[in-house]
């Protein structure tokens, strides 16, 4: 039986906030041999996604499943708050009961506590007691059996179900079955081995301590009783939210090495083996002397509008090169640049004698401070993107302030650093950089993020204790998190075929990226490219395009003075209709106008621009660039197949106009009619394809925008923006929808967002009918080889599963059964 030993018990003690408390606790398990400090970030990031706190003062903090690794023996620590700390929604909690358990253990434990301590009158004498012994008497006695099945039977609506996978019924599936069994009016049990408990306590239902695997009956009685036994059991079935922390887990457990560890956590997948680099520290200098304030200011200024135009530039250059999450990163960072308030604080803290470069990396400095405070680990993430930021303005301001780091790198290594900027991670030479290995940061933040889109393994948050290593020969398990710096034969042999067997599949893929696409049961779906260049066309056809389904023609228009004329135009689309030689090629109309602006159309300020003027609306406002347009992707026509689409189009005399727009420049130049189709990226287009169906040739999915105008969230939002998810059911309705009325017409729908290119999704969408996907050039293999491995019958019955799902969540959670 575990038992709680005296050093691990502190009487007395005080916390200001709960996350002193947490890591009071946690240092207690440190000090007792339990844990490595790691797990203290583990304990923090369990009560992101669970509540600890059982009822009478009482909480039972511990960390996430996937971290189990940095548990070294199984214990308990007690730290007793007689005044109280706030725990949650107003409740206050006194005894502070840290566990660390390696595997099932830790439901035993929560069993005896909850047993032990849901007594009112005993929790209040052990969060007040100066005498050591109640409480280890009180936690080392033998649990006594208080319920039995003689007293307490099971209602006759009932269920015997097994718990899925291994965790158990821990504190967060209990939370959320309780949050089930309270939207019910009837009484709900659960019975255990001989044990009874009522499924709306917490408590209760962990002192059943039901482990994984094992038996228990869910049992109901009342008005609702048989809808209640079946969602419940359901529910159960279905892992209670608890499937993504188990795959990660699963992966993370087939892994184990006999070297010497440093663990982090799994930051970008990939195995990589080389030796060691670490990365010096990036010193900064910065003269503070400085002219008048106003002298200053008006540095501030011009260093700003540089770093902008900086900026503005890459994003230009590399619209298409690189992926949606990577060009997010740096656009929010344009966002960040552009901040008024940042801005404003910045100009007016400006003095007389003092340097702008000083004032200036004294108001980032703030503002990173400010963010890292913050609890929520992504948010606190972010304050290296304010460094990054503070740096683009620092090195226009002085050019000598700033140290850089060597990125170029003499061998290919496991780069090792404290922690990089978004825009150091994105200048990395992939063929030399096997890994990067940082000793902070987290899965969330932004180099997090990048290193994945780059296709870099990565391990973050390892701490500054990496800094000091040296190997000639290391492993980074970017998918376990772990950095093997001694690795033994055994390690190495795993690792090489790891690395063997990813390579044979990419290899594969590659090999056959000029096959159809054509399912087992001989379906066929095309798979093309978006583009913004001719450069882009070319690779696209490189890498196995079948045509191009998205030229963004707006590349054209943005970071200049003044729109280009109708040569430059007709120029830029007769090169990629020639590098495509034959294949088809879809030109959208010019998309300005929500988050892509240029300042020469003047157009006016909008307090909602993505409701506002932008696609064909911006067009037809437009008439002559309109017309421009028109006429120099006729004249293209000339050379090889052409299709036009319309962007964002939601009324149909929007693309009645539109049309009648482009068949009199067609007249004017010449030209063969061709195609004209639609983007479908806002509801009232769904709702109306019926009417549309009948005029346009094709209709082309954006998800991205669809996305956030049918969940009403901007893709582009600080919190909510990972809720606006293409797979949600409701968006893969809409899509369900304007397939089934295109074919009814005889028309074909193609999606050229961002789901197109994810592999569930991929299989989704070719299951709701969809005809052509359009992706980025990097994942046009990938696509066609998953198309290729799949049926058409099970495609279709993915989508159907998808269709009657109710969360994205649960969508997401069929690819388990792929």
């Amino acid at each position: 039986m575990l038992e709680l030993k005296e050093n691990a018990v502190k009487l007395g003690a005080k916390a200001s906030t709960k996350d002193d408390a947490i890591n009071q606790v946690g240092q207690l398990l440190v000090a007792g041999g339990y844990i490595k400090p790691g797990y203290i970030d583990s304990i923090f990031g369990r009560e992101k996604v669970s509540n600890t706190y059982l009822g009478n003062g009482i909480c039972i903090p511990h960390g996430l499943q996937e971290n189990r690794d940095l548990i070294l023996n199984t214990g308990v620590a007690v730290l007793q708050l007689p005044d109280g700390v706030e725990w949650k929604d107003g409740e206050k909690a006194h005894l502070i009961v840290g566990i660390a358990a390696k595997t099932d253990e830790h439901i035993q434990i929560l069993s005896q506590l909850t047993n032990l301590l849901s007594e009112e009158e005993q929790a209040k004498i052990l969060a007040k007691t100066t005498d050591i012994n109640l409480i280890l008497n009180a936690l080392n006695s033998e649990v006594k059996e208080d319920i039995e099945t003689t007293s307490v039977e099971d209602f006759p609506t009932k269920k015997e179900i097994i718990f899925p996978g291994y965790a158990g019924f821990h504190a967060r599936p209990a939370t959320a079955f309780v949050d089930m069994v309270n939207s019910f009016n009837s009484e709900v049990r659960l019975s255990h081995n001989g044990k009874i408990a009522n499924a709306r306590s917490m408590a209760a239902i962990l002192r059943l301590g039901i482990t994984g695997g094992s038996s228990f009956v869910i049992s109901a009685k009342g008005e609702d009783e048989e809808k209640a036994l079946i969602s419940l059991c359901k529910a159960v079935e279905e892992g209670l939210k608890e499937g993504s922390e188990e795959v990660v887990n699963k992966s993370v457990d087939k892994r184990h090495y006999f070297g010497e560890l440093i663990e982090g956590v799994p930051a970008a997948p990939g195995m990589a083996i080389g030796p060691i680099v670490v990365l010096d520290e990036e010193e900064i200098k910065i003269s503070a002397i400085g002219e008048t304030a106003h002298l200053e200011r008006n540095k501030v200024r011009e260093a700003l509008n540089k770093a902008i135009s900086e900026l503005n530039l890459w994003l230009h250059q590399k619209h298409e090169k690189v992926d949606r999450k990577r060009m997010d990163i740096f656009i929010a960072h344009l966002g960040l640049l552009k901040d008024p308030e940042l801005q404003e604080k910045a100009l007016n803290a400006m003095e007389d004698g003092v340097s702008a470069s000083h004032t200036w990396w004294k108001i980032i400095k703030e503002e990173q401070e400010s963010l890292s405070s913050l609890s929520d680990a992504r948010l606190s993430q972010r304050a290296n993107d304010m460094k990054d930021i503070g740096k683009r303005v620092l090195k226009f301001l002085d050019p000598n302030a700033i140290k850089s780091n060597n990125l170029d790198l003499e061998t290919p290594s496991i780069l090792v650093s404290l922690d990089m900027t978004p825009s150091e991670t994105s200048q990395l030479d992939k063929t030399k950089v096997l890994a990067l290995v940082t000793a902070k940061g987290g899965s969330t933040s932004h180099t997090a993020i990048l290193a994945r889109s780059m296709g870099i393994p990565s391990i973050a948050g390892v701490g500054e204790k990496v800094l000091n290593i040296s190997s000639s020969q290391a492993i980074a398990d970017g998918d376990s998190g772990i950095l093997v710096i001694k690795p033994t034969t055994k390690d190495l042999d795993l690792a090489e075929e790891l690395q063997k067997e990813a390579k044979a599949q990419k290899d594969a893929e590659f090999e056959d990226r000029f096959k159809p696409a054509v399912t087992l049961d001989n379906h066929r779906m095309e798979v093309v490219a978006n583009i913004a260049n001719a450069d882009a066309a070319l690779e696209a056809v490189n890498n196995g395009a079948e045509g191009v389904g998205l030229v963004r023609t707006e590349f054209l228009f943005l970071e200049r003075k003044e729109a280009p004329n109708e040569t430059e135009q007709f120029q830029a689309y007769k090169k990629m209709v020639q590098h495509l030689n034959g294949l088809p090629l879809i030109i959208r109309t010019l998309d300005i106008g929500g988050d892509k602006q240029v300042p020469y159309l003047n157009m006016p300020k909008e307090d909602n621009p993505f409701l506002g003027i932008r696609g064909i609306r911006l067009c037809l406002q437009n008439i002559e660039l309109f017309k421009e347009q028109l006429r120099a992707i006729y004249q293209a026509s000339k050379y090889g197949p052409v299709k036009i689409m319309f962007p964002m189009v939601g009324l149909l005399e929007e693309f009645r106009e539109g049309a009648k727009i482009a068949e009199e420049v067609r007249i004017e130049v010449g030209a063969e009619p061709i195609d004209i189709g639609m983007m479908i990226e806002v509801p009232s287009a769904v709702l109306m394809a019926e009417h549309f169906a009948k005029e346009v040739a094709f209709f082309s999915v954006g998800t991205n925008d669809l996305t956030q105008y049918v969940l009403s969230m901007d893709r582009g939002h600080q919190s909510l923006a990972k809720k606006a998810d293409a797979l949600h059911p409701a968006v893969l309705k809409m899509i369900k929808m304007a397939c089934d009325i295109a074919s009814k017409h005889g028309k074909w729908v193609g999606v050229c967002g961002n789901l197109a290119a994810n592999p569930l999704g991929a299989k989704i969408l070719t299951g709701l009918g969809v005809a052509e996907l359009s992706v980025t050039g990097a994942a046009i293999a990938n696509i066609k080889a998953i198309i290729r491995e799949s049926t058409f019958s099970e495609c279709k019955e993915l989508a159907n599963k998808a269709l009657l799902q109710d969360t994205a969540t649960a969508v997401r959670a069929l690819s388990d059964e792929i």
